[in-house]
């Protein structure tokens, strides 16, 4: 058994961001990952063109993300969308005015006005409740209320459109999505904000990646699957037990950090307080398949400069092209221009069987392609990616039961995007950076899991 001052179970974002946050406090700390590789649902992949994101997208400018990016030196490109688009009835209709996108859906009257001025209201509510393409505190007022709600009395076809939209921008449907969270998850694509959003030219995982590089060595243990974190009131500790690659695992130390999906906390905290297991029900983490496209767009410009397409009908909700418009670091063979498409399944959930029957990957790839049929011919290579717990939903229940999901249980200390009052990379290294401050703040806690 070896001890320690910190334990952190899970080395996505949050976990990885404890430790990097804890690196020069003098603290014994040791981060137990069960993939073989840090970053969790920021996972970049090699495709033609360069990395590529299955998970995590963007990093969000103003945000603890946008920060530890720059302290490692990465590379960035801001996301200047010049257009959005929808497919939906077997059209596709992509423009920069809003106006001109709805006319070529052919809709019927009723259905072309209400999207219009759906659309038109989000944009409108977008600036009011924004400034440099950060929501304002006046924001707030809209955490309590549901996307749906707003929803509720449009023609059936203009409300599948704008669902299909919000849940493609945000993993949340409109029924558990915070008004204030859909003005940057939804609103913020038709707006054509082009001051919020950066992508990572080496990928969203070399974040994780970058701050594991920065601990010292041997700090984080891969493919290491934690099972049980018990406290030992006695020596004021906890025990957490897990597998590694060369067999049981046998750890202690005086604080424990949880950083790992909401569903899984009380899988693995024996004894948990009921106030405590309250918040984490409300934490969901919903499954999301997604699929990334390499694709030549030389000569296409059209697709080139799409960003965002809400995607009716596919097998996913969306295509976000998070580099549209001309760049000069993209790289493709024989001077090929190789644009990366995300397609994000957020309602498809998690799907297992997508990722290893070739015939459903072919059907998810066909759908790309009836979205963008310009691209048939075109396409270097695809990508699928199953996740079971994905980004946590912004809902107006989570955003009331933040200061519980925070809350220290004893010596046991939670973070990840679902403790943060927003979500994703960002969320989860701001919630990095205040668990490391609680650490900070005391030498030990007692092993005790009563509230």
């Amino acid at each position: 058994m070896s001890n320690h001052d910190v334990i952190v179970v899970g080395g996505g974002p949050a976990g990885v961001g404890t430790a990097y946050e804890l690196r020069d406090s003098g603290r014994d700390v040791v981060v137990l990952e069960a993939a073989p590789t840090v970053g969790g649902r920021t996972l970049s992949v090699d495709l033609p063109g360069g990395k590529a994101n299955t998970g995590a997208l963007f990093l969000y400018r103003g945000t603890r993300s946008e920060e530890v990016a720059a302290e490692l030196g990465l590379s960035t490109v801001p996301f200047l969308p010049t257009t959005y688009g929808i497919s939906e009835g077997g059209r596709t209709s992509v423009s920069p005015d809003l106006q001109d996108l709805v006319d070529g859906l052919g809709l019927a009257d009723d259905e072309r006005a209400a999207l219009l001025g759906t659309l038109q209201d989000a944009v409108a509510e977008y600036r009011e409740y924004t400034a440099g393409g950060q929501l304002s505190r006046s924001s707030t007022s809209l955490a309590g209320e549901t996307v749906a709600q707003r929803f509720a009395t449009l023609p059936e076809r203009a409300r599948r459109i704008l669902e299909t939209a919000v849940q493609g921008g945000s993993v949340g449907r409109t029924d558990t999505l915070s008004a204030q969270y859909a003005l940057r998850y939804f609103a913020s694509y038709p707006a054509l904000e082009r001051e919020n959003r950066l992508l990572a030219l080496e990928g969203q995982q070399a974040l994780s990646l970058g701050m594991a590089a920065r601990l010292p060595e041997g700090s984080v243990h891969l493919s290491t699957a934690v099972e049980r974190v018990v406290p030992d009131e006695e020596s004021a500790t906890y025990r957490v037990t897990a597998t590694g690659p060369d067999g049981p695992v046998d750890l202690r130390a005086p604080q424990v950090v949880l950083a790992v999906p909401a569903p899984l906390v009380d899988t693995l905290v024996a004894g948990l307080p009921e106030w405590k297991r309250n918040a984490l029900a409300v934490a969901e983490t919903p499954g999301s398949t997604v699929m990334i496209v390499a694709a030549d767009v030389t000569g296409v410009e059209e697709h080139r400069d799409w960003s965002f397409v809400t995607t009716v009908g596919a097998a996913f909700d969306c295509i976000i092209n998070p580099a549209p418009g001309p760049q000069d670091f993209r790289d493709g063979r024989d001077g090929e221009e190789i644009v990366h498409y995300m397609c994000y399944g957020n309602s498809a959930g998690h799907r297992p069987d997508v990722v290893e029957d070739p015939a459903l990957r072919e059907a998810w790839l066909e759908d790309f392609l009836t979205v963008a049929p310009g691209l048939r011919g075109r396409i270097r290579a695809a990508h699928l990616q199953t996740w079971e717990h994905c980004f946590a939903l912004l809902s107006p229940q989570r955003a009331a039961a933040v200061p519980e999901l925070r809350r220290e249980v004893g010596g046991l200390h939670f973070a990840g995007d679902w403790t943060s009052e927003t979500a994703g990379t960002h969320g989860a290294l701001t919630e990095a950076g205040r668990v490391a401050a609680e650490i900070r703040a005391r030498r030990t806690a007692p092993a005790t899991v009563t509230g």
